[in-house]
């Protein structure tokens, strides 16, 4: 009766800590590293040796019956490393001594733990070595270590010899046997429960990663759709603009050509030099507009030839002043042009490109702004280098008209696309000049830049090499 007490004592307590240990790693210890999982599982187990030390069934002044060998027996099916099981059997072997006084009896209960955590280590190496199945392995961990057990009680235990092997071992071999058979089917049942987990939880994490992908690419899409629909609609509002653009000049050019044509005697020597005047005007204006369709089309072609040579800044400069201070004087505009002292000489660059660039810039200045200053300034920038090959050229174009908005600044750098883009737009143009001016800069070798504000002006900032690392020569 009281080895049945002790046998359902210790059937408890291992039950509740594999109840316990079950949840720790199902709620605790799911997302953990191996690592830290594999340190609980032996500190539970040692736990678990200790428990069954405490609850064993005990004689006068001897053990009869525990089930300190079920967490090697364990740890023989769980652990990979034969380490662990030393670690365990050592942790057991300890408690045993720290629980009780440290008699005989201690002694040789620590030696015969200890020999179970070397055969447990041992059983490891030869799972390693051998491809066994889950039942195989705990068949062989079961009966080997439960005899194992049997035999160092019987050979050098507290227990007489002949009153062990005909009086406590019939009774403990098979319930040790079963017990552990038991937990064994429990720590399978976990094991499975386990991988069933960690699958479904890689499953949900595939989906997941799955569902960000899908709603990456939906977002995607759904700009790209909205880009052609940007797209789209700026390049009809381009096609009805240029319509607008080119049917203006055209007009002018037939309706003054038929006037000139019909050569009325009433008309006099001054009328025709007006209209002939408006002729190239207007022929001028349509030529510009041309040309801008042809260079944009170069650039994205890759066919715009650009010729690097070396150009006087100053002589730079000053066509700049005499082709658009006449502009501005007539809009009533101040017109300013500083150089910086450290700017040099001579400058490495497509002369022709750089003018276009610069044309385009303050043509939309001047057209942009209505009363104020327009200017242009020439500076190094110190902040790219110390060394003459890695400083670049600053010129810098500035007026205080409208400016542009902030949130279609991004947009005005692009073809067909300007901030308004309506046919009865207050200021006509192409809207091609600044994307035009940004691909030049590239093939530059630079870049252009924008500081501006609704109704403060804006700032163009070209940056160019002062030596081109690559110069592009053609025929």
């Amino acid at each position: 009766m009281q080895i049945l007490k002790s046998f359902l004592m210790n059937l408890s307590v291992l039950v509740t800590f594999t109840y316990l240990f079950n949840l720790a790693f199902k709620y605790i210890f799911q997302n953990a590293s191996s690592q830290v999982k594999q340190t609980a599982l032996i500190i539970i187990f040692i736990i678990s040796g200790w428990l069954s030390i405490i609850f064993a069934l005990k004689g006068q002044s001897f053990t009869l019956f525990d089930l300190r060998a079920v967490p090697i027996i364990f740890g023989t099916l769980v652990f990979r490393n034969p380490r662990h099981l030393l670690v365990i059997g050592s942790g057991i072997a300890v408690g045993r001594l720290v629980i009780a006084d440290i008699t005989p009896q201690a002694i040789t209960g620590s030696i015969n733990v200890l020999i179970l955590g070397c055969l447990g280590a041992l059983l490891v190496q030869f799972y390693q070595r051998n491809a066994l199945s889950y039942t195989s392995k705990a068949l062989v961990s079961v009966f080997s270590i439960i005899t194992t057990q049997s035999i160092c009680i019987a050979a050098f235990g507290a227990l007489p010899t002949e009153y062990y092997l005909t009086g406590v071992f019939p009774y403990t071999y098979p319930a040790g046997v079963l017990v552990s058979l038991f937990f064994v089917f429990i720590i399978n049942d976990f094991y499975k429960e386990q991988l069933r987990a960690a699958d479904i939880r890689n499953k949900n994490q595939i989906l997941y990663r799955q569902t960000r992908d899908l709603r990456r690419t939906k977002r995607e899409l759904e700009e790209k759709a909205n880009q052609l629909m940007q797209s789209s609609k700026y390049k009809s509002e381009f096609i009805a603009n240029m319509s607008h653009e080119l049917k203006t000049p055209l007009n002018s050019i037939i309706l003054l050509s038929q006037l000139l044509l019909e050569n009325n005697e009433d008309q006099d020597r001054d009328q025709e030099s007006r209209y002939a005047e408006l002729i190239h005007t207007s022929g001028q204006e349509l030529l510009k507009i041309i040309e801008d369709i042809l260079d944009l089309s170069k650039v994205e072609a890759g066919k715009m030839d650009i010729i690097f040579e070396r150009t006087s800044t100053e002589d730079l400069i000053e066509m700049v002043q005499q082709e658009f201070e006449p502009m501005t004087s007539v809009k009533g505009l101040l017109f300013e042009i500083s150089t910086a002292s450290d700017v040099p000489v001579v400058l490495t660059t497509d002369v022709f490109r750089l003018r276009q660039i610069l044309r385009n810039l303050l043509m939309n200045a001047i057209k942009f702004t209505e009363k104020g200053k327009v200017g242009l300034s020439v500076d190094i920038d110190r902040s790219a280098g110390s060394e003459g090959s890695s400083q670049n050229i600053v010129f810098t174009v500035y007026d205080t008209g409208i400016g542009i908005s902030s949130d279609k600044q991004q947009f005005i750098f692009e073809a067909f696309q300007q901030e308004d883009g309506a046919i009865n737009r207050k200021y006509g143009g192409t809207g091609l000049g600044l994307s035009i001016s940004l691909q030049l800069a590239k093939l530059l070798g630079g870049a252009l830049s924008l500081q501006s504000k609704r109704g403060e002006g804006s700032r163009f900032s070209l940056h160019l090499p002062l030596h081109p690392v690559e110069h592009v020569y053609t025929d």
